[in-house]
């Protein structure tokens, strides 16, 4: 007997908007707009027949038919999911050389790799961190993931997300400083990484007059978030290296202050050949990791989550 089935797009939409209640959550996390989840739920509802959130002037909220029907569907699409993994590790294992910064490696990228491994157990990565960027078309890596203006030559760029920058440091540095103000950095060590430019950029960008934006110690990389964790003053981080460190209270941004940077994180592979069904699933988890830290960033601040960008034009 044939099922009757709505469009699984659809039903996609919105089971991941009914389980994040959320619209633009739900876009976020399948990398399509805030209109093409609206669109498909509305053309849900007018299969079934029934409305399965109600919208309100402040967003949308579900309703019981619909709050039933997520609640059986989830584990349906959790069912499938580990169906396509079970049968994608079935055969040889699959190699995926990844070239990465290092900063991005060690404070991001290291941490959340179990995730990856064990929904790709068919997946072997080899990591290389280096600032080099890698010659992709003689093999040197499948794929990279690099902080920059996305203009590389003979290199496809995929923009991941924006840069928000904003200073940092150990609560023990500041403990029993009520009030700080961005002018009172004049009275603490300033870590500079890699140029000193960015703390005068910052500053400028905030109207802060009165602080030395060259004073303090020059690290490479991200040695200088590493020693604002030790409490040796502040430094300037952005949300994908340090958001981690924010929710477990290793570090505290102390002022509501970021400024956005006019690079960003970009995804980067040779130019031309297709992309390989190892390379894919990895852009696919990369995505959704970095849309769960905009997430959590923005539960920190109070700000609205960062959607993950869309594909760039080829760089």
């Amino acid at each position: 007997m044939a099922r009757r089935l709505p469009s699984l797009n659809a039903l996609k939409a919105f089971e991941a908007a009914a389980r994040l209640e959320s619209f633009t959550e739900a876009a976020a996390e399948l990398f399509v707009t805030h209109a093409a989840i609206s669109r498909h739920i509305r053309d849900l509802e007018e299969w079934l027949g029934t409305d399965l959130f109600t919208r309100t002037g402040r967003g949308v909220v579900l309703t019981d038919a619909g709050r039933r029907y997520g609640l059986r569907l989830t584990p349906l699409f959790d069912q499938l999911s580990d169906a396509t993994r079970e049968a994608a590790a079935v055969g040889d294992v699959r190699q995926l050389k990844l070239s990465v910064e290092p900063a991005i490696a060690s404070r991001w990228l290291v941490p959340r790799l179990g995730r990856f491994n064990d929904l790709h157990p068919d997946i072997e990565l080899t990591i290389d961190p280096t600032n080099k960027l890698a010659d992709f078309r003689s093999g040197e890596a499948d794929v990279g993931i690099r902080y920059g203006s996305g203009l590389w030559p003979d290199v496809e760029a995929i923009k991941l997300t924006d840069a928000l920058i904003f200073p940092v440091c150990s609560p023990r540095l500041i403990a029993g400083r009520d009030g700080l103000t961005p002018a009172d950095l004049a009275d603490f060590n300033l870590l500079h990484e890699s140029r000193k430019q960015w703390w005068a950029d910052w500053l400028a960008a905030n109207g802060v007059t009165g602080v030395e934006d060259w004073r303090g110690t020059l690290f490479q990389n991200h040695l200088a978030i590493d020693a604002a964790e030790a409490g040796q003053g502040f430094a300037l981080a952005d949300q994908m290296l340090v958001t981690d460190s924010l929710v477990e209270g290793w570090l505290v941004r102390p002022f509501a202050f970021d400024m956005k940077d006019h690079w960003h994180y970009w995804l980067v592979r040779a130019r031309g050949p297709k992309e390989t069904a190892p390379a894919r699933a990895f852009r696919e988890w990369l995505m959704g990791e970095i849309t769960d830290t905009n997430r959590k960033y923005a539960q920190l601040t109070g700000q609205k989550s960062q959607a993950v960008a869309g594909r760039s034009p080829s760089a």
